[in-house]
């Protein structure tokens, strides 16, 4: 649903509750101006571009690779444009951080049993590949020794009138408008009987929502990232512990954890 539309479901509610009205005034102040600077999570298009041609004769093609990933960023950003905003300029994030600082404060960050030791090879690749081209051609690129993809996105959205584009929970945690290039199945079909599929597209996130997400992402952890939250607490359990007052629901996770060490050091790990 984009922000237009969103904004007039949400004027149908006569008698909102402040999250709805809080959801609102943000989504106001967003289509307040349309011109935005685009945020691109590249990391997560390169892993999309690299999975698809994996097992094809494409697979070490890289000039063609390249070509897909820029196809897959004209599609997003047509779809962006066609939802009334034009944007200042469109940035590309990369993590490239050999020197991660969270490798610093716990050196089991990212570490798995069996990593797809070829992906990785085959993203890395592409990775510098697809940079070199894009800072040839004169474009926004942006990466950093000891910084993310996503701390680098976060520290921009949080200055920019901006849109962030990607496929990350993570950055939810950062109040804005996002969009999801994820494509997922309408329930039709093309005259040649092939699926249609559409962008999951837009979502919004209020700085309370921000805040919430961060609490249960302490709370649940992050198995892709190797971090451990607070012992036997789901998904579900999360999301029926963060409530009341903020102080209550930072309560409630504080006393989740077994040490309040461990708190801290997961406040460091997933804080964006």
């Amino acid at each position: 649903m984009n922000p237009q539309t969103k904004l007039k479901d949400l004027e149908c509610f006569k008698n909102s509750t402040k999250e709805q009205a809080d959801k609102k005034q943000m989504i106001e102040e967003f289509i307040s101006t349309r011109e935005k600077y685009i945020l691109l999570d590249a990391d997560s298009l390169l892993y999309n571009v690299v999975h698809f041609h994996r097992d094809k004769d494409t697979r070490e093609d890289l000039e063609h690779q390249y070509e897909d990933f820029l196809s897959q960023k004209r599609a997003i950003v047509n779809t962006i444009e066609e939802d009334g905003f034009n944007y200042i300029e469109l940035v590309y994030y990369f993590t490239m951080c050999k020197n991660n600082f969270r490798y610093n404060i716990y050196p089991e960050y990212k570490k798995k049993d069996k990593p797809d030791e070829e992906m990785r090879a085959l993203v890395s690749v592409l990775k510098y590949y697809v940079i070199q081209m894009l800072e040839t051609e004169g474009n926004e690129v942006r990466y950093s020794d000891t910084l993310e993809a996503d701390d680098l996105i976060s520290i921009d959205a949080r200055q920019l009138e901006s849109i962030i584009v990607s496929l990350d929970k993570d950055l939810k945690q950062i109040p804005g408008a996002h969009f999801d290039y994820y494509k997922q199945k309408t329930g039709e079909q093309d005259a040649e009987g092939f699926d249609l599929r559409e962008f999951r597209g837009w979502s919004y996130t209020t700085p309370q929502e921000g805040y919430d997400m961060f609490l249960k992402q302490m709370l649940i952890g992050d198995t892709a990232d190797n971090i451990k939250g607070a012992k036997g607490v789901g998904k579900v359990g999360a999301t029926k512990l963060v409530t009341g007052s903020n102080f209550e629901k930072l309560l409630k996770v504080a006393r989740k954890y077994d040490s309040i060490e461990r708190m801290r050091l997961n406040v460091q790990l997933m804080r964006l």
